[in-house]
């Protein structure tokens, strides 16, 4: 039974960002283009996310690192280390 709830818990805005591990501004950014996780209502004036819906959005986003690859048009640059 608690598991059914912890997946129904919700948690605030800066909680969500912070297990979504993106900055404030590209949430910011995501959310004005409509491409964050749906929102609960709490009260007329309080919205939060359900850890369910977290869950299924980062999933959504998921790619694997071949589909990723050709997204930029270019490699990922690797670090050097500074000549000595």
């Amino acid at each position: 039974m608690l598991d059914d709830f912890d997946s129904v818990r919700v948690v605030d805005e800066p909680t969500a960002i912070l297990l979504t591990g993106v900055s404030p501004r590209t949430w910011d950014r995501l959310r004005a283009r409509g491409d964050v996780p749906p929102i609960t209502k709490l009260s007329d004036r309080r919205v939060g996310y359900r850890l369910i819906d977290l869950k299924a959005w980062l999933d959504k986003r998921r790619v694997t690192l071949a589909e990723d690859s050709g997204r930029h048009g270019r490699a990922p640059r690797r670090r050097t280390q500074p000549a000595a």
